[in-house]
């Protein structure tokens, strides 16, 4: 015999109330029979435009400089005189203090206040 039968006897002799009419139907609906979630898109249609777009010209150009020679040779002539001027002392010192200021801002945060979080009970 288990010690306790008697404890279990007297539990299932107390007199229990009747539960609301609807209940156990309002929580099959809130759990079992709720409707997922939607999920948002990962891209907007704006930005998908956008994406395609620019693998479009990126294309375009790929197949462009594979077939014309002149055009390689003048599009190569235009990143050189870029990476010329990006190799300058002066332009190398301010990229160095924009990427300087941009750190600092964002990691060490500088005394800034933050966003506003408020807290919500779901």
């Amino acid at each position: 015999m288990n010690p306790h039968d008697e404890l279990d006897r007297a539990l299932f002799a107390l007199p229990l109330e009747t539960p609301p009419p609807g209940l156990r139907e309002g929580i099959l609906r809130a759990t079992i029979y709720a409707q997922p979630a939607a999920q948002p898109a990962l891209l907007s249609l704006w930005e998908t435009v956008g994406l395609g777009v620019v693998l479009a010209v990126a294309s375009w150009l790929a197949l462009a400089l594979s077939t014309n020679k002149v055009l390689a040779w003048q599009i190569g002539h235009v990143f050189g005189a870029f990476g010329q001027a990006l190799a300058d002392p002066g332009t190398l010192a301010w990229l160095a203090a924009g990427a300087f200021i941009a750190l600092s801002l964002s990691v060490f945060n500088l005394g800034l206040p933050g966003p506003a979080v408020r807290a919500e009970r779901s």
